[in-house]
């Protein structure tokens, strides 16, 4: 399907509105026929709309593509956000997007440098062979022989942030509560409104390329003559998404590779020089041949204060080493908790962050964490932090906390993905 993007608020609310009332449908046809249903019955009954919903929701949400996609895409990362069945759709969208049209790709080339494709590229390939949420991918090959990427972003996105804000909250009300829902909506929008900005995404590529020197890891080179606010040019990097990877069954040495160089990744951008490269879904991973991992799409990247950074440390020391009483503290110095709490809110929230700390310590038991041995740790964890999440008014929001800890959630899910063995005693962390 090569559709053109809806951009009005009209024309997305009624994409939005057909999506919305297909998944109500397919709830009230389940609720219609379970009182004449078994208890087996009821529960794969419940199954099936639970899958036949998220494939709606994703369908939709690809006919609208941009800022609902990128949204949906962010929040899946989230703790006990969504059931599996909604997240194995999402996850088809880090890069299976329907690609807009040849007429709009021109278009959007012409506008961002003044000069149609043939007259900037030598070659420039109309198909898309990428999707970023908020743009595409295109293979192009410079005036001076270069292999080159060049994300256009989709005509008209700028426009639809807020209007995708209100779409999105109707569209998952019946997946998410409010409570839950709302506050990471508006975090996700404000971020959002520096995404489409690709001057701003080149400089942190350039940051990333001047600062991570990690052996096996490689930033792409921009091409600043061919890239303005909404297109970026970029050498192509060689390999494949991490996800379409896995699917050739690399051996678990080359799985272990992987995820040690992914997790180095994480640790010294956030430690030395305080800023993380915060999309970790397995599109903007890219493996080659020799196991080395390329970086894309730098513009959902997170600078952290040093404040910041330290306090997260001494949270993630505590846990590591299993001290509740000083994860219960660190918790309240970054500011994650009301600080009128009453006796009982207060011995409640203890126990919950009792409850984390051993979770998340339990990475650190050992010299390595085996996580094909361990594939309960995710659900265990998520059964927590629904404990965690019914506490929420008695919580405050720390929007660097909300980023960090999304991004490296979502990190652990790789890891699992790739059915890792994973060192998490590392010098910042484990050490005194």
């Amino acid at each position: 399907m090569t559709g053109d993007l809806p951009t009005s608020t009209l024309g997305r609310a009624l994409s939005g509105g057909r999506t919305a009332a297909r998944a109500g449908a397919q709830m009230l046809g389940y609720y219609a026929k379970r009182p004449f249903l078994s208890v087996e019955q009821r529960d794969a009954a419940r199954e099936k709309v639970a899958q036949d919903s998220a494939r709606t929701l994703f369908q939709g949400l690809s006919l609208l593509r941009g800022t609902a996609l990128k949204m949906a895409q962010q929040l899946s990362l989230e703790m006990d956000l969504f059931p599996e069945s909604v997240c194995r759709e999402l996850a088809r969208a880090c890069h299976q997007v329907p690609p807009i049209n040849r007429a709009l790709v021109r278009k959007a080339v012409f506008n961002a440098l003044g000069q149609p494709p043939e007259r900037c590229f030598r070659h420039f390939d109309l198909q898309a062979f990428a999707a970023a949420s908020l743009g595409q991918v295109h293979r192009a090959v410079s005036l001076e022989n270069t292999l080159l990427a060049v994300k256009v972003q989709y005509p008209g996105i700028s426009t639809t942030i807020d209007s995708d804000v209100r779409l999105l909250h109707q569209l998952l009300r019946p997946v998410m509560g409010d409570d839950q829902l709302i506050p990471a909506l508006d975090e996700l929008s404000a971020r959002l409104h520096e995404e489409i900005d690709y001057c701003r995404e080149a400089a942190y590529l350039t940051a990333f390329a001047e600062r991570l020197h990690i052996e096996g890891i490689r930033v792409p080179v921009l091409q600043p003559e061919l890239s303005a606010e909404t297109l970026l040019t970029t050498s192509l990097m060689p390999g494949v998404p991490l996800d379409v990877w896995l699917q050739t069954h690399p051996d678990q040495a080359a799985r272990d590779g992987v995820a040690e160089r992914l997790h180095a990744l994480f640790l010294t951008g956030l430690y030395e020089h305080h800023m993380i490269h915060a999309d970790p879904n397995p599109g903007n991973f890219i493996i080659a041949d020799d196991l080395t991992i390329g970086l894309v799409d730098f513009g959902c990247v997170k600078r952290l204060s040093p404040e910041f950074v330290e306090q997260y440390r001494k949270l993630v020391w505590a846990s590591a080493h299993r001290n509740n009483d000083a994860h219960f503290r660190q918790m309240a110095a970054l500011g994650i908790m009301s600080a009128d709490l009453g006796t009982d809110t207060e011995q409640r929230l203890h126990q919950v962050s009792n409850e984390i700390c051993q979770w998340f310590g339990r990475l650190f038991a050992d010299e390595t964490f085996d996580f094909s041995g361990r594939c309960t740790f995710i659900r265990e964890g998520k059964v927590v932090l629904r404990r965690f999440h019914g506490l929420r008014r008695h919580l405050t929001v720390n929007p660097e906390f909300i980023f960090l800890d999304r991004t490296r959630y979502g990190l652990l899910r790789l890891f699992e993905m790739l059915g890792a063995r994973v060192c998490f005693r590392n010098p910042f962390e484990w050490g005194e």
